[in-house]
Formats: C-alpha cells, sequence, structure tokens
C-alpha cells in the first residue's frame, strides 16, 4: 500500500515506527499486532490510533493486523544492508510524493508543498516530520541541526559580545527591605558558626522584617551557646582569679 492523497496519510511519530521496526528486528513481534500489541510495547495510549493506522499505510501490517512481507524483509536484513533495506521500503511507500520531491536535496518547505493534498489536512505538518525522520534514518536525508526559535545566526561567522550585567549596585536603586545586603564574614577570634550568623546581619542603615529579625535572634542563642557552652570556666580562667 503506498501514501497517496485519496487516504489518509501516516502521521505517527517517528521514533514509534522505529521503535517498532528495532522490536521486531531484535525480538520479534506476535503474529497479530493490534493495540495491546502497542500498549506492550512502550506506545503511550494517545499514540496508539496513529501508530497503527501508520503501520498500516507504510505497508508494515496488513488490514488484518499481520507484519507484512516488506516488515518480515526489514526484520531479516543484515546490519550492514539495513539502511538500503529501508530506503526500498520507503521508496515504494512513499511513491506518490518522491514524484514531486526528492529527500536528499530538497528542503523542508518543498516537502511541506509536496504533501498540502493529503488527508487529514490538520496533521500535514506530523506527516512532513514523520516523512523526514524516516528518510534520515535511512541515510537519505542529511540530519538538519535545529537552532533554538528566536535566534539568528551570526553574520559573516561572528558572534556578538554578550553584555554582561554589572556587578556594581545601583545608585538610583536603594535594597529592598525583604533583601538585606549582608556584611561581609568578620574575622578574628570568634567562632566561624557565629561569624557566619553575623555575616547574615543586614548593612547598617538598612531595615529588615520583623520575621527575618525574630529567626536571626532564636537562631543566635543557640549558636551562642555551642560556640560558647554555659558550665564551669576553664581551670586557665580560674588559676589566673587565683593570681590576682
Amino acid at each position: 500500500m503506498a501514501v497517496t492523497p485519496d487516504q489518509p496519510a501516516p502521521y505517527a511519530p517517528t521514533s514509534a515506527v522505529l521503535d517498532l521496526i528495532e522490536r521486531h528486528r531484535n525480538r520479534g513481534l506476535p503474529p497479530v499486532v493490534d493495540a495491546d500489541v502497542l500498549l506492550r510495547a512502550g506506545i503511550s495510549d494517545s499514540l496508539v490510533p496513529r501508530t497503527l493506522q501508520a503501520l498500516r499505510a507504510l505497508d508494515l501490517l496488513t488490514e488484518e493486523g499481520r507484519p507484512s512481507e516488506v516488515f518480515e524483509g526489514l526484520r531479516l536484513a543484515p546490519s550492514s544492508e539495513y539502511q538500503a533495506r529501508l530506503t526500498e521500503w520507503l521508496n515504494a511507500a512513499y511513491a506518490d510524493a518522491l514524484t514531486f520531491i526528492d529527500p536528499a536535496t530538497d528542503d523542508e518547505v518543498a516537502i511541506r508543498d509536496a504533501f498540502r493534498k493529503y488527508i487529514p489536512t490538520g496533521q500535514q505538518g506530523r506527516m512532513v516530520t514523520l516523512f523526514m525522520g524516516l528518510f534520515t534514518a535511512a541515510g537519505v536525508m542529511p540530519q538538519r541541526s535545529k537552532q533554538a526559535p528566536g535566534k539568528k545566526a551570526p553574520v559573516n561567522g561572528t558572534s556578538r559580545p554578550v553584555a554582561r550585567p554589572s556587578s556594581r549596585p545601583s545608585k538610583s536603586a536603594p535594597p529592598r527591605a525583604s533583601e538585606p545586603h549582608h556584611r561581609p564574614s568578620q574575622s578574628g577570634s570568634l567562632p566561624a558558626a557565629l561569624t557566619g550568623l553575623l555575616a547574615t546581619l543586614p548593612s547598617e542603615g538598612q531595615s529588615w522584617t520583623q520575621a527575618q529579625r525574630d529567626k536571626f535572634v532564636a537562631t543566635f542563642g543557640v549558636v551562642l551557646d555551642y560556640s560558647f557552652p554555659v558550665g564551669e570556666p576553664i581551670q586557665a580562667e580560674q588559676d589566673t582569679a587565683a593570681d590576682r
């Protein structure tokens, strides 16, 4: 069965079709391939109907759901001949479209125009994607790199320097009360945990929220007790006091 404008054309995801071909080559498929088989093969429920339709339209399954001779030929093809067999299969399946386009040389615009008479009309974009994906897998179409939308390629191979935000604070924008500026870490004899906590204080003259203050006060007591445990003074302090 060839893909023609007078009957629904295949528009399943390329990965679904290729995965099923690889599964049949490596592990085999049941004698009858139906929706349940596709679900068990990992095809999502929403993609099962269009995948079954694509397999039939591309002459991989018979109307009864059995693997066709073409499908069996792809399964039995040696690895060295696999892409050649893919090309033979696609040339036959897409014979109508190939009378107007050459996937080895034509771009996506030309391919899209060749599919404008195919049905269902609303799925023509997916038809083109499947066509290009399958011919790319067969080695007929070159790999096309996708450029991120909204980005233009550099002119004459020269890219513009990227503007980086200045690290200097703006004089016209005062700091927000909810985002206080922190003091730099203080060095000295203070324990590291206490020094780190003090570094979270807002800069002098800046404000903070009541919730931030309460959290700091509560944490300060815990860190203070951790850094300076409450108990008897150490012996050195006692000796110093006795000498006085």
